[in-house]
């Protein structure tokens, strides 16, 4: 719990006290690989944090699933759209493997902030440090127009990530196919045994 609370706190520049508070006022949920927390079209105002697992957002376009995004151990996931203006999700969010999360809908989050000037500062600040993991997530696909760039880019700050999701996922998150992302990994596995 510790490890936990610690790399959460380091993350979103939050102080541990405060974010313990919240917690404390957190329920806790365990979601099986495969399950979804939300689904798309559905109304979900629920901030969540991680646990232990990792998370997955996507669209279905009704041909294919696009990922949009990956979240993992001691971080912030929420539907924006349901969260700041109770519209329906436009995306799923799947649990990639058995997942905890601790959860708090915006209602209790509003009746928590209008009471403690203490959690209002602290949630203020998970969501700036938020927007800005959003915003360097963005980078990567503006910096590296080429695809083994943006994985080179992933591997770099995430690495543990490209053994816990599968290829065909990680492949729609960068916009390839799998067969594309193959072959960027075996080229450059190629490349790091000829060293």
């Amino acid at each position: 719990m510790k490890q936990f609370i610690d790399k959460f706190c380091r993350s979103y520049n939050v102080s541990p006290v405060s974010f313990e508070v919240l917690l404390g006022e957190m329920d806790l949920a365990v979601f099986q690989k495969g399950e979804y927390l939300v689904r798309q079209g559905e109304l979900n105002n629920n901030l969540y944090i991680i646990k232990k697992g990792i998370v997955r957002g996507f669209r279905n376009t009704g041909e294919e699933e696009v990922s949009v995004w990956f979240s993992t151990d001691a971080t912030m996931v929420c539907q924006i759209w349901g969260y700041v203006s109770g519209a329906r999700s436009e995306l799923f969010v799947e649990a990639e493997e058995d997942t905890e999360v601790y959860f708090i809908s915006k209602s209790e989050i509003d009746k928590l902030c209008a009471e403690s000037l203490e959690l209002s500062n602290l949630l203020r600040k998970m969501f700036e440090s938020h927007a800005l993991i959003i915003e360097n997530e963005l980078m990567i696909f503006a910096d590296y127009a080429d695809s083994s760039d943006r994985y080179l880019a992933i591997m770099k700050r995430e690495p543990e990530l490209l053994q816990r999701i599968s290829l065909k996922k990680l492949a729609s998150y960068l916009l390839i196919t799998p067969q594309s992302l193959s072959r960027i990994r075996a080229g450059l596995k190629k490349i790091n045994n000829g060293k």
